[in-house]
């Protein structure tokens, strides 16, 4: 648990530049990945054109829980807490579409704690894992201030959600 709580504290300092940016621009979300079991993720997008010489790119920072079972004469799980960050790009106006369309692909980092329970892990440690972080997709505005996405990344595989803009 300290492991964990420290992981967010890291987390929390590292983001707080990007939050301190021009907030404008920007989203909150939540998403449901299909892979590993389901796999709940929480994210923030941030605008960060004005570092890239006004290229339409996205920093994003996030958290991704998931726990796996498993029966070896025994069950026991292993539980995953990973924290990413990655920038993206936004294809919308390279690829001409409609204003409301915003197809992105990108790259980050992650990293993240697993815990095991159950008898068969014994003295297991809490490892970490960390590892490239790739998402792509796309983004669908359905309102002024709200998004539906689905894409495709390291850790949720296929994951769908939705974003609200601030």
């Amino acid at each position: 648990m300290k492991n964990i709580i420290f992981a967010a504290l890291l987390f929390a300092f590292s983001v707080t530049p990007v939050l301190a940016a021009d907030q404008s621009k920007g989203n909150l979300g939540a998403g449901y990945g299909f892979d590993n079991g389901g796999v709940l993720s929480l994210h923030g997008d941030f605008d960060i054109s004005g570092l890239t010489n006004k290229a339409p790119v996205m920093a994003r920072v996030g958290f991704d829980h998931y726990s796996l079972d498993y029966w070896a004469g025994s069950k026991y799980s292993w539980s995953y807490n990973m924290f990413y960050g990655a920038a993206y790009y936004d294809l919308n106006k390279d690829l001409k579409l409609d204003r409301r369309v915003h197809p992105f692909a990108g790259l980050g980092l992650y990293v993240g704690s697993l815990s095991c329970s159950g008898s068969l892990c014994g003295s297991v440690s809490s490892p970490t894992s960390s590892g490239l972080y790739f998402i792509a997709g796309v983004q669908y505005d359905v309102a002024p201030k709200i998004a539906v996405e689905a894409n495709i990344n390291q850790l949720g595989g296929l994951t769908i959600g939705a974003n609200v803009k601030f």
